[in-house]
């Protein structure tokens, strides 16, 4: 850095020294220059960032209308590509239930076979126990007659006993 003069000494204080006037004068041109020169670049570049700005917002549309007409087209090839891979995919489901049907098709045949021989082994049981049944029905029902008969002759005999009569003789069986 600069060593400290006088001037620095003045503008501490807050005082001024009188300019003399040529290069007051001098300043004041090179001021009016300055200010110039600063106002022909502002216009010039003014204009240079106008013309860069029309400039990028054309190659923005242009790119811009690129993108669009690229995303246009990826969109219609992606669903070529979806309608493709549903349609593939319908076929695979159609297939695969077509596939499961007919499986669960034979299971349930096996199934209705197996049922079917069951139930015929219960209807068998069951009309087993039911000739089974009727034969100890009549078997007891031949019982229930013969001990009514017996019961019967016996009330008789009691009740000509009762009477005094001789009983009768029973009957002879042939």
């Amino acid at each position: 850095m600069y060593r400290p003069c006088d001037i620095d000494k003045v503008a501490a204080c807050g005082e001024t020294w009188p300019v003399d006037p040529e290069m007051r004068e001098a300043l004041d041109r090179m001021g009016a220059n300055l200010r110039g020169e600063i106002q022909t670049l502002g216009t010039e570049l003014r204009g240079e960032i106008h013309t860069l700005g029309t400039e990028l917002r054309g190659g923005i549309r242009a790119v811009d209308a690129g993108l669009r007409g690229a995303i246009n087209e990826l969109a219609v090839d992606l669903r070529g590509e979806i309608r493709s891979s549903a349609t593939e995919t319908r076929a695979y489901v159609d297939e695969r239930i077509q596939a499961s049907s007919a499986e669960m098709r034979r299971h349930f045949d096996v199934v209705g076979e197996s049922l079917r021989s069951d139930i015929r082994a219960i209807a068998e049981g069951m009309v087993a126990s039911l000739e089974q049944t009727d034969r100890r029905v009549d078997e007891e029902a031949r019982r229930r007659d013969g001990l009514e008969g017996r019961v019967v002759r016996l009330e008789v005999r009691v009740t000509d006993l009762e009477n005094g009569r001789k009983p009768r003789r029973p009957r002879r069986r042939q």
